[in-house]
């Protein structure tokens, strides 16, 4: 029954990954571009960068929630 937390755990992890890869490129790209498109660009990504940050933090929890749901559901009375 874990597994349902470690697939939604898994699948954050790779969210994650993506996204730090995503906000690493468009830093590394501030070394070539210094215009108005990629103050945009920036600022756009740092929107997303929170979103995702929120959708973590959401997922982490929905995993906690799990595991304790199926902790109740095989306890014995």
């Amino acid at each position: 029954m874990k597994s349902y937390s470690q697939q939604i755990k898994s699948d954050v992890d790779s969210f994650q990954g993506y996204v730090q890869k995503l906000s690493g490129n468009v830093q590394s790209a501030s070394a070539l571009w210094r215009d108005s498109q990629y103050s945009a660009l920036a600022s756009g990504i740092s929107t997303i960068a929170t979103q995702a940050r929120d959708v973590i933090v959401t997922g982490d929890k929905l995993c906690e929630s799990i595991n304790s749901f199926f902790e109740i559901a095989e306890e014995e009375y």
